[in-house]
């Protein structure tokens, strides 16, 4: 908006950034300006999805707030504000197994599979997973 921050409620599940009054709001914001940066919000229904893409894609377990900053790659791509030649570093902060509960409820629960390589094959098979 160009203005100053004012705090807010926390509502998100993300918790590990669920911060009403962050520690450094204005050098955050100074940062972002300075360098002619961006900044964006995401629904948990962004940072959920972006558990998904992820995982499908790129073989990462992250936890909700360590994928936020995918979601919101994702959203400034799909609203038009970085292109196909931009550079954009997303780094993921945090492994899906600080919150599984909610890796569940982003995902669904896991495959469980017994110890052999035909099991977990099989399993691929039936769950339309393709290895390459």
């Amino acid at each position: 908006e160009g203005g100053t921050w004012h705090p807010m409620e926390e509502n998100t599940f993300a918790d590990s950034i669920a911060v009403g009054v962050p520690r450094n709001g204005d050098k955050a914001l100074m940062a972002i300006r300075e360098s002619d940066g961006l900044a964006v919000n995401v629904s948990d229904q962004e940072i959920m999805d972006a558990q998904q893409l992820l995982g499908r894609t790129c073989g990462v377990f992250g936890e909700p707030a360590g994928v936020t900053a995918a979601a919101g790659v994702k959203k400034l791509c799909e609203q038009g504000l970085l292109g196909k030649n931009d550079t954009v570093v997303s780094v993921v902060t945090g492994t899906g197994l600080k919150d599984v509960a909610n890796a569940i409820r982003a995902c669904g629960e896991p495959l469980s599979i017994p110890g052999s390589m035909d099991a977990l094959l099989g399993a691929f098979a039936e769950h339309g997973i393709v290895v390459e």
